[in-house]
């Protein structure tokens, strides 16, 4: 599945502000980086649903549905997941700015935070790994 430059560029994006939200958890917590971690998500909050629409003009991983049709559940289950992570994301964008006192519920923030991204790259690389497969299948000659 060849990536169209936006989708790259959108992709790309994310991943910045993701390198910028590890190092806001790094800091100390205060009403900046309180601040701060709002802006960076909100713009993650910006940035993934033009990435799902990028990602979803034809129907999402539809490259995969159409290689290998029986991997339709897994698709789904992908998708579905998609929409768990960014409806936590924005959960989490509200434990920060309903955190009166940031500097209590920073932690328990930042641990929720970090299980996101790492929950979130995992979701890219499944992604990743689904698209893979489902072009070896079809090269291999078993679609």
């Amino acid at each position: 599945m060849n990536q169209n430059p936006q989708l790259r560029r959108c992709t790309e994006l994310e991943y910045i502000l993701l390198g910028d939200l590890r190092d806001l958890l790094e800091e100390p917590a205060d009403n900046e980086t309180a601040r701060w971690l709002i802006a960076v998500l909100d713009a993650l909050l910006e940035a993934l649903p033009e990435e799902y629409s990028l990602k979803t003009s034809h129907g999402y991983l539809s490259d995969v549905v159409e290689s290998v049709p029986e991997w339709d559940n897994r698709v789904n289950a992908l998708e579905d997941e998609y929409f768990r992570l960014f409806r936590r994301l924005g959960q989490l964008r509200s434990q920060v700015v309903l955190g009166v006192d940031f500097q209590r519920v920073a932690k328990q923030v930042s641990i929720d935070l970090k299980d996101w991204m790492t929950a979130f790259v995992s979701h890219h690389q499944q992604e990743r790994e689904l698209v893979s497969m489902a072009a070896t299948y079809e090269v291999g000659g078993n679609g």
